[in-house]
């Protein structure tokens, strides 16, 4: 299977099991870093607690006298869900090289880290090892404003010289820590630390043995971590099944990333790059799931910085994971929001933020509602799964209620508050969460539709006409061929506008009030709402993004936002204004946008632009801002890549309910004569390649369709329609 290494020790790494998730540093090490919990957010996790605050290994040539702290030199990603480190010239002279490789099994609550020492020296080497641990037992962010309180202290209890619990002296939270490591020596205390002085309150667990070596000989032992959050019975019975299973463990997780390698592979012939990367976001999703025992298993935000679960960032990146051919997880993700939501507001607002201890930090912003309702009609025409649609409908019809109610006040179909850009004071009838209350009121349209309530669907299409109508009306800008970020009086933006200096000015702008004082005295003294361009945020883009657009006007708006005020060598700002920072989402978004309305070319630029951040920090993945800060692994870049990919260039329209796909495949003229394959694509139950190829001076589209569902091929406004198990069609002369 693929790999890929890197040689940036100080960078962070995410190593992952749906339970347990591992954060260091490449070098090997865990320095405390963070800001949700200050210095504690790496480390080894079993949510909703964490373990360990790290594991190192010490290295001492008895007759050198050298002793280091083995710290690596290079790092892998293995493309099955494990790490490996590398360690040579970081071992002082010491004649031998360390390879460290670690996964933590996607259905185990631990993980395992084995050590393999090889010796390049002449004669005999004689070693002393040392292989320590630290535990701090305490819960994830959040969990204080909900009354739950680690205790000030953990106890550890030896079990033999090579195995010991540490129990936190409040809770039931439990860690065990072995090694097969020969020997007898061991010390366990709080005062017990490695190379690195951890900020946590726990144990430090000292396992000591030597060993000599000859040339070429290879010595191998393991470390083995299990947790429970509930008991001591659990955790003993985790870490005998690890400790006595790890093979077959590690085989297992290597066999479900080759059943998620199989599914939605993307071929371009000469696209290497991009190949890969598509390959690779696939597996950062898995890196990003989380089960919690009585809470559900659902698609996290990112890690290391928000490894819990998110609304909009869901809805965003569950487009992606459609398309890639997950559709379980889409299942669990949304059923654990749903759930969090009705349990938390019970109106039809959508949670926004659920830490891993279930608790919810933030009931949800405008946005993410309709967003959320935009979506559930998206999941159905994937799955075709009728059971799913009518669990998630009445909420959805809550949710509609409460946009249009509650934070509607006016009744312009204009939703206020917060909406995916979350700047405090700019709480106001916001583009994308008007942009989505139009495709919610869409989405409901067909769903009503299709659950046969007539009424309802009567006046969701008249509400979905007028909201769209709407947008295109009132948001637009003609003098900037833009679409504006917010909607409001002059008398609403008047008391904002100091903040609004100051977070600028804040940025290095230092024009910014000139600039508001222009759209201050263009406004004149009318008192009516009207659009503003206060940021010029990424979120402009999603009239098109969401294909509500009036064609001319996203034209305009497109060849608008092509220039460096809106995008820069990673993608597109997250605010032309400032023109500061770069994300996923908001090339994404920007590139889903341009090929929606009939631009592939230009998609296609953003997305190697994107390109550009792959592997800057971890290899294999593209962090949350580009290139190289935030998380090291974020859900929605599978949303970035993945929609423009399949909706749009091979031009996927599935619609499972009926057992039909149409395709109107957009491709980039950099791929017009090339061999384009997306084999193994999921709808519903149904399983299709597609496959596009020219011979002899001739375009054709080749499908294998072994179920026999209807496919509809709309080629350049040409339609044609077959059921065959096996389809060609000649596109072109």
């Amino acid at each position: 299977m693929a790999t890929l290494t890197s040689r940036h020790p100080f960078n962070l790494y995410y190593n992952a099991g749906e339970y347990v998730k591992i954060c260091g540093t490449q070098d090997g090490y865990f320095p405390d870093f963070g800001h949700h919990m200050a210095n504690e957010m790496g480390g080894v996790w079993l949510h909703p607690i964490k373990l360990l605050d790290g594991f190192w290994l010490k290295v001492t040539d008895l007759d050198r006298n050298i002793a280091v702290w083995a710290r690596a030199d290079g790092f892998t990603s293995e493309s099955w869900g494990g790490s490996r480190f590398d360690y040579d010239h970081g071992l002082s002279h010491i004649p031998v090289s360390i390879e460290r490789s670690q996964f933590a099994p996607d259905y185990e609550k631990g993980m395992v880290a084995e050590y393999e020492i090889s010796s390049y020296g002449k004669g005999t080497t004689r070693l002393k090892l040392e292989l320590l641990s630290r535990t701090d037992l305490r819960p994830v962010w959040y969990s204080d404003e909900i009354g739950i309180i680690p205790g000030a202290g953990e106890t550890a209890e030896a079990i033999t010289s090579r195995k010991v619990i540490v129990k936190d002296d409040a809770q039931d939270w439990y860690a065990m820590i072995g090694s097969d490591l020969p020997g007898v020596e061991m010390t366990v205390g709080p005062e017990i630390y490695g190379p690195e002085l951890t900020a946590g309150k726990g144990i430090g667990i000292s396992f000591v043995t030597e060993c000599a070596l000859e040339e070429k000989d290879v010595f191998r032992f393991r470390l083995f971590v299990a947790g429970s959050e509930s008991s001591r019975e659990a955790c003993e019975q985790t870490y005998a099944v690890i400790e006595r299973n790890h093979v077959s463990l590690k085989e297992q997780k290597q066999q479900l990333y080759d059943k998620l390698d199989q599914r939605a592979v993307l071929t371009i012939e000469g696209e290497d790059e991009l190949n890969e990367q598509f390959a690779w976001v696939k597996r950062n999703n898995q890196w990003l799931v989380q089960q919690v025992d009585g809470i559900g298993r659902g698609l996290t935000a990112g890690g290391p910085t928000y490894p819990w679960w998110f609304g909009c960032d869901s809805t965003y990146a569950l487009q992606g994971v459609l398309a890639t051919g997950d559709h379980q997880l889409v299942r669990d993700t949304l059923n654990l929001l749903l759930e969090k939501s009705k349990e938390a507001n019970g109106n039809g607002r959508f949670v926004h933020e659920v830490t891993t201890i279930g608790a919810v930090s933030n009931p949800g912003n405008t946005q993410e509602t309709a967003h959320y309702i935009a979506f559930v009609w998206e999941m159905f025409l994937w799955t075709g799964d009728d059971a799913l649609l009518r669990e998630h409908y009445d909420y959805c019809v809550q949710g509609i209620d409460w946009l249009l109610g509650e934070m509607d006040p006016d009744g312009d179909l204009f939703p206020s508050g917060y909406g995916i850009i979350e700047i405090a004071g700019l709480n106001m009838e916001l583009i994308d969460s008007a942009v989505y209350t139009a495709k919610a009121l869409q989405a409901l349209e067909r769903m009503s539709l299709y659950l046969g309530e007539t009424k309802r669907h009567e006046t969701y299409q008249k509400q979905a006409e007028k909201a769209i109508r709407a947008v295109n009306d009132v948001y637009w800008s003609e003098k900037d061929s833009l679409y504006a970020d917010a909607v409001a009086p002059i008398s609403d933006i008047l008391p904002k506008v100091d903040y609004m200096v100051s977070l600028a000015e804040k940025q290095g702008i230092t024009d910014y009030r000139e600039y508001v004082e222009g759209l201050l005295a263009d406004a004149g003294e009318n008192q009516k709402d009207r659009g503003w361009l206060l940021n010029k945020n990424w979120v402009i883009v999603t009239p098109m993004e969401a294909g509500i657009a009036d064609q001319d006007k996203a034209q305009r708006a497109l060849e608008a936002m092509r220039n460096r005020d809106f995008i820069g060598e990673y993608g597109t700002y997250l605010a032309a204004m400032y023109q500061q920072g770069t994300m996923t989402i908001s090339t994404g978004a920007h590139a889903v946008a341009e090929a929606a309305y009939g631009h592939p070319d230009h998609a296609l630029d953003l997305l190697r632009r994107m390109g550009k951040s792959f592997s800057r920090v971890v290899p294999g993945s593209f962090s949350e801002m580009s290139p190289d800060y935030g998380c090291v692994v974020q859900a929605w870049t599978i949303y970035a890549l993945a929609v423009p990919v399949v909706r749009h260039f091979f031009g996927v329209q599935p619609e499972a309910q009926h057992r039909r796909v149409t395709l109107s495949p957009d491709m980039p003229q950099a791929w017009g004569n090339k061999t384009c394959t997306l084999e193994h694509l999921m709808v519903g139950d149904a399983e299709f390649d597609i496959h596009f190829e020219s011979r002899e001076g001739k375009r054709y589209a080749s499908i294998s369709n072994a179920s026999g569902w209807t496919v509809v091929l709309d080629w350049k406004g040409e339609r044609r329609e077959s059921n065959e198990k096996r389809i060609e069609w000649q596109l072109e002369q």
